[in-house]
């Protein structure tokens, strides 16, 4: 190979590869998860309530806080930079910062159950308040 071809190859591998960002999904994707949801640490926490909405926002889907002065933000301060959620195309969710930074992922459980891919400042898990009326 010519020195030219060599440095161009060099050159090319340090370019970062793209990983493909999972593609949004309409919010009817998890039609079990709309309306109230508990943010929770365990299954018996009842400290943090949001409703999801279908309505699209600037960074995925609206929810709204059930304030209790401010008590998603105390129990879990990341709530506090929450400004919508989101649904993949995967079947996974996740609440998202105005910036569009996801800040907690969840995946699929069992029935009206969504579990945390990794747990940030305690939450656990979400459960659709559908879970509880059925």
């Amino acid at each position: 190979m010519t020195r030219a071809a060599l440095t161009f190859l060099a050159l090319l591998s340090a370019i970062p590869i793209a990983t493909a960002a999972p593609k949004l999904a309409p919010a009817s994707k998890v039609k079990e998860m709309l309306g109230d949801v508990g943010v929770m640490a365990n299954a018996n926490d009842d400290r943090c309530t949001v409703s999801l909405y279908e309505d699209k926002v600037e960074q995925g889907y609206r929810l709204t806080f059930y304030e209790d002065n401010n008590a998603c933000a105390k129990a879990f301060p990341v709530m506090a930079k929450v400004v919508a959620w989101r649904v993949y195309t995967d079947g996974s969710m996740s609440f998202a910062a105005a910036d569009g930074a996801d800040l907690v992922t969840f995946r699929k459980g069992k029935g009206y159950k969504r579990f945390a891919v990794k747990k940030v400042d305690g939450i656990e898990r979400i459960w659709s308040a559908q879970e509880v009326a059925e």
